[in-house]
C-alpha cells in the first residue's frame, strides 16, 4: 500500500464530501460509478440499484434541504490493488430542512472503490445506522 495512493484516496474522499456538503450533484457524480451496476445501501435499509435511481434520491435531498452536511471519520483504506480499494469509518449527516428542523444521522460506513482510467470512483457504498441506546 503506496504512501502516495492512501493520499489520493485521502484527497478524493475529502473531495466527495465537499461535492456533497455544497450540494453540487454534478462534482459529486463525478466521484461515482455513474453505471446500473453501481449499488447504494441507506442506513434507512432502502437499497439503489443503478446511479439513477440513487442520483434521483439524492437530487430531491439536495434541492428539499437547506443545507446537508456529511462528515466521514476514521476512515481507514485497504487498497487490494493499483485498481481496487476499500474504505471503512464513521458518518454522520446533519439535514436542515426549509422550516428549520435539523435531522441527524450515523453510523458505519464502508466504499469499494475501483480506478478507471485516471480517476478512482466509488462503485458501492454501504452506510448503516448506529443501533439505539
Amino acid at each position: 500500500m503506496s504512501v502516495e495512493t492512501i493520499k489520493e484516496l485521502d484527497d478524493f474522499f475529502r473531495s466527495m464530501r465537499q461535492a456533497y456538503n455544497a450540494r453540487d450533484l454534478k462534482a459529486y457524480r463525478s466521484h461515482c460509478w455513474t453505471d446500473k451496476r453501481f449499488a447504494h445501501l441507506d442506513a434507512s435499509g432502502r437499497i439503489d440499484v443503478g446511479w439513477g435511481t440513487y442520483e434521483e434520491i439524492l437530487d430531491q435531498d439536495f434541492r428539499y434541504m437547506d443545507k446537508v452536511t456529511l462528515e466521514l471519520k476514521d476512515l481507514a483504506f485497504n487498497v487490494l490493488s493499483d485498481q481496487f480499494a476499500t474504505a471503512y469509518g464513521i458518518w454522520k449527516v446533519v439535514q436542515v430542512d426549509p422550516d428549520g428542523r435539523t435531522v441527524e444521522r450515523s453510523g458505519r460506513v464502508s466504499f469499494s472503490v475501483a480506478r478507471m482510467r485516471d480517476d478512482w470512483k466509488i462503485v458501492h457504498q454501504h452506510f448503516s445506522a448506529d443501533l439505539p441506546e
